[in-house]
């Protein structure tokens, strides 16, 4: 059987059929071997917790244990969440993951007029390992994205659409991701045009309604916008318009156009301050390099050996740059460990003894974030998060040369007594708290359970501070609702981020917002004050309106 019989089988309906079972069953062993092994993905901390709270009937809108506060599903896209209530998570993934070389090939074929299926069978190895990087809502997205412009390839333009649109709900980063397919196919082929013209037009409500949730709930964000990422994502794009002018199998131009509208994303997006894009414009290359260099492996090079030209060397270079976070996730065993519930037992049996409501717990940051699931599934709300961005609502100085003094700052501002320590590799930026923590006079050590360490920062500010000589307790806090008695009328500091869908729903006083981003409750008279976030329509439109200066 010759190379060119069995391209052509693999290229007919049982050919594609092959495909999606292959690559499905491939996602599916790894899926499993990652579950027999104990090793989750590398964002699955972040989406366990978020179907834990709606499972809990708790707000996409919003929770009280990350961030001292923060919008969380909303900014993220939440549609994966809500199925993940009724479908397994891992076979949501599997799914999407497994269908995607199928459509991302109809793509190719029809819109493209390309008819070669190995970049699809890359794809397929690409999408089996992408599972260590746990982007479980971004594949859906981008299963969604993909298959409605496979959609939009076979002509169906509405129907593309209205995929592309759930996507965004999904993911919006799937979207941003696939942007760079969509530009250059209206610039670079313009018998394409009047079809996206239709396709536009009919995606233009989705986006619109996605701007006016993002202006409803935006909060600061703080993205890494590293140098060396940067100069990855260049040296693709660099080599993938060297490969598109050497290649001698298809039309230059478009793809030319496809690595510049990329490489002019990533810089747009490197030099942009508070790019709400940041490293996570490598998307792009972590998921379509290989398939797009592959596919350009046909040059018009002189052969320098026997089986292959010079076109190989750059196609292997970044194909093993694009799967080295996963090997990297996959090899880190000593992090393993720190995402299993054994590892965090003590540190929550040594909680539930040390815990107030009227404080927030601080967990020095895992390499692996973990504890953003496990502290907050068992009830304490902790000082950060999952997400690296949102620390800019209240953290940033973790990513400034900061001392002893400002740490401890920070923490009664925060409304923190206790501080657990993990003996186990840390986040890169809290390396700095541990030289802290051991060698300040402002704390001391209260426990030491299994690998945790818990100290006592002394003279801790609670939660609820008075600001006129009153005294106040928080007496409840919930994800979304929180009680706080106050003994005389007067002004309290209340250190849960302000949002204008917080309602007094007990008590007479009134809500404002304090000048470093928290809560200000005005009390009229001694009592308990319940505060519940509430969203209705009437109270987005209003934001939205007063953002935009309506």
């Amino acid at each position: 059987m010759t190379l060119a019989s069995i391209e052509a089988r693999l290229k007919s309906r049982r050919g594609l059929l092959a495909l999606w079972l292959g690559s499905t069953a491939a996602v599916a062993v790894v899926a499993f071997l990652m579950y027999r092994g104990g090793l989750p993905g590398w964002d699955d901390a972040a989406h366990a917790y978020k179907i834990f709270l709606l499972r809990r009937g708790e707000s996409v809108f919003w929770d009280d244990f990350w961030y001292g506060g923060a919008y969380g599903a909303a900014n993220y896209g939440f549609v994966y969440y809500i199925l993940a209530l009724y479908v397994p998570s891992k076979l949501i993934v599997i799914a999407c993951a497994g269908v995607l070389p199928v459509t991302y090939y109809i793509y190719q074929r029809d819109m493209w007029g390309i008819d070669d299926i190995w970049p699809a069978w890359a794809f397929a190895g690409t999408m089996s390992v992408y599972l260590a990087h746990g982007q479980d809502p971004f594949v859906f997205g981008l299963a969604l994205t993909v298959g409605g412009l496979a959609l939009l390839a076979r002509k169906r333009p509405l129907w593309a659409a209205l995929l592309v649109g759930v996507g965004i709900f999904a993911n919006p980063m799937a979207f941003v991701v696939c942007l760079p397919f969509m530009l250059s196919d209206v610039v670079a082929r313009p018998a394409l045009r009047r079809r996206y013209l239709w396709f536009i037009g009919a995606v233009a409500p989705f986006i619109a309604l996605r701007v006016v949730l993002g202006i409803a709930f935006s909060e600061p964000g703080g993205y890494l916008n590293e140098t060396s990422q940067l100069l990855l994502y260049l040296g693709f794009a660099l080599a993938g318009l060297a490969l598109s002018g050497v290649n001698a199998a298809h039309a230059r131009r478009p793809f030319v156009v496809l690595f510049l509208t990329y490489a002019a994303v990533c810089v747009l997006s490197f030099v942009t301050p508070g790019s709400p894009l940041g490293n996570n414009i490598g998307r792009f290359f972590f998921v379509f390099g290989l398939p797009l260099l592959f596919l350009l492996r046909h040059s018009r090079l002189q052969r320098p050996f026997p089986y292959g030209d010079l076109a190989v060397i750059p196609i292997v270079l970044f194909g093993l740059l694009q799967i080295s976070a996963p090997y990297s996730h996959f090899t880190r065993t000593d992090e393993w460990p720190q995402t299993r519930t054994s590892f965090f037992a003590p540190a929550l049996v040594a909680a539930a003894r040390y815990y107030d409501p009227n404080y927030r717990i601080h967990v020095v940051a895992l390499r692996r974030h973990w504890e953003a699931d496990y502290f907050p599934e068992a009830g304490y709300p902790i000082t950060r998060g999952w997400y690296r961005q949102a620390d800019a609502i209240h953290n940033g100085l973790f990513y400034t040369p900061y001392d002893a003094a400002t740490y401890v700052a920070w923490l009664r501002r925060m409304g923190v007594q206790y501080i657990f320590l993990p003996d186990a590799p840390l986040d890169p930026w809290s390396q700095r708290e541990v030289r802290i923590l051991e060698t300040s006079p402002e704390f001391e050590v209260v426990d030491r359970a299994g690998a945790w360490t818990v100290y006592r920062l002394r003279h801790a500010e609670p939660l609820a501070v008075g600001l006129n000589g009153g005294t106040a307790h928080v007496t409840r806090m919930g994800h979304r609702d929180f009680t706080v008695e106050v003994d005389q009328p007067g002004t309290y500091l209340l250190k849960v981020t302000w949002s204008p869908y917080w309602t007094l729903v007990e008590g007479s006083g009134a809500l404002r917002r304090s000048p470093d981003r928290l809560l200000l409750l005005d009390a009229r008279i001694a009592g308990a004050y319940a505060l519940r976030f509430d969203v209705t329509p009437g109270k987005v439109l209003a934001e939205v309106g007063a953002r935009l200066g309506l």
